[in-house]
């Protein structure tokens, strides 16, 4: 069944990360509950707001720039195996995270199907995907995509203005369950997530922006750049979340390349380093980053600097973990509201939701990942 086209969104803050909610259709359609399905096939509207067919049953599934949507589609199914073909970024942040041993399936995914950053159709065939997966933005590989007979659905990076930093994650998860029929693993981790901002959303409440620390993500950094996220992006929704005042959404919106003196300019008290950067937080402790000199910041001087965790997918990004990174950054920012024990709650959690028993080795790899992970 060709696809329709019932609206185009355009979100270009988060094109090169990744969700957010998606578009309302073409009303003559109504909404998806009311389109016709079979067991052999159904219609779902993708946040394009595009009616799009898939199989009954979906035993393959690829994933392109939507780079942490495979760790979405295990947590709506509790499996990896139908994941055939995975974004070389995302299958090595895979790699090096928990998920290949909970689910190693994972790992069996093919990644010649991206070259120099671009799908290749031809290599794409031979993994047969039932459905690709990919974020809005890229309409170049939609459409050569759907050009060549591939199903795709489109997935939004970001909703700029959602205010928390889950709603992409269960954006994302609602879609999965309404195309998998998976909906008892989604509704648990929508009312986990809800119930954990809640949580902090009373102990933060009332606290004005001068008594919050003054905090910084270096979303990608090396000797040669330092990339921050700004407004309408997933650090300034992780930081308001948790308690912080973003200095870069002072003046950066989405992600900027900026010097040192802008750093020196904003002296944070917390830095925070994604997992989509090789750099750690002895990088900046020890002032060993050629070019640049860190030992004149605050949060430098203080020992205020982290690298941002990685369980079963990257936590700065949309993951099954969310409720885990909010509690993490909270307690960061302000130890004094919040006393969590982050082992216990990482292995609560992943039993709870995983059912799987953390050891103590994985509960340190999973705080104090390795540069490993961030290299492509």
């Amino acid at each position: 069944m060709k696809k329709k086209w019932t609206m185009l969104a355009a979100t270009t803050a988060m094109a090169a990360l990744i969700t957010g909610c998606g578009s309302s259709g073409d009303d003559s359609k109504g909404n998806t509950s009311e389109k016709q399905t079979t067991a052999e096939e159904k219609v779902i509207q993708d946040q394009l707001g595009r009616d799009v067919t898939v199989p009954g049953k979906v035993e393959r599934i690829a994933v392109g720039g939507i780079l942490p949507y495979f760790s979405t589609w295990y947590v709506a199914t509790n499996s990896t195996k139908e994941v055939v073909g995975l974004h070389p970024n995302a299958y090595n942040a895979a790699e090096n995270s928990i998920l290949s041993e909970i689910s190693p399936d994972i790992l069996k995914a093919d990644t010649s199907f991206i070259k120099n950053g671009e799908v290749n159709v031809e290599e794409l065939m031979k993994v047969n995907p039932q459905l690709y997966f990919e974020k809005a933005q890229d309409q170049k590989s939609i459409n050569k995509l759907e050009d060549a007979g591939v199903s795709v659905v489109a997935l939004n990076p970001m909703d700029a203005a959602a205010a928390e930093p889950l709603a992409t994650f269960n954006s994302w998860l609602e879609l999965t369950g309404e195309i998998t029929g998976t909906t008892e693993r989604t509704d648990k981790f929508l009312e986990k997530g809800q119930a954990v901002q809640a949580e902090l959303d009373k102990k933060l409440d009332g606290i004005k922006d001068k008594d919050k620390p003054r905090a910084l993500i270096l979303y990608q950094h090396s000797d040669k750049s330092i990339m921050v996220g700004g407004k309408n992006f997933f650090s300034n929704q992780w930081l308001n979340a948790t308690g912080a005042y973003d200095i870069a959404a002072e003046e950066v919106t989405g992600t900027k390349e900026v010097n040192m003196e802008q750093i020196y300019k904003w002296n944070p008290d917390i830095i925070y380093i994604t997992n989509f950067s090789t750099t750690q937080p002895e990088d900046l402790t020890n002032n060993t980053v050629k070019g640049q000199d860190w030992s004149q910041v605050s949060a430098v001087q203080e020992g205020n600097v982290y690298k941002i965790p990685l369980g079963i997918y990257r936590w700065f990004p949309p993951s099954g973990d969310a409720p885990l990174m909010l509690k993490w950054m909270a307690q960061k920012n302000h130890p004094e509201l919040f006393d969590y024990d982050m082992k216990d709650e990482i292995t609560d959690y992943y039993s709870e939701f995983y059912d799987y028993d953390v050891t103590e080795e994985q509960v340190e790899n999973i705080l104090h990942p390795s540069s490993e992970a961030a290299k492509q």
